[in-house]
């Protein structure tokens, strides 16, 4: 695989593993409405799963930009 493929497939990847996070975030939201506080914990754990996700992507893409 040339570098040019490689490079390609980081970026897909990293898109989808964005989609990922982001639909945890909303799904994790949606369950907080039910009336059960034990969906409302666990809707909460699968929001704070996606702000992880997130906040590791972020991490991965400023990491060649520091010093």
């Amino acid at each position: 695989m040339n570098e040019y493929t490689l490079k390609k497939v980081k970026v897909a990847l990293g898109i989808l593993a964005a989609l990922v996070c982001i639909a945890l975030v909303i799904i994790g939201h949606s369950m907080g409405f039910m009336s059960d506080m034990t969906q409302g914990i666990i809707g909460l754990g699968v929001q704070l799963l996606g702000l992880a996700g997130i906040l590791v992507l972020l991490y991965l893409y400023n990491k060649p930009y520091t010093k």
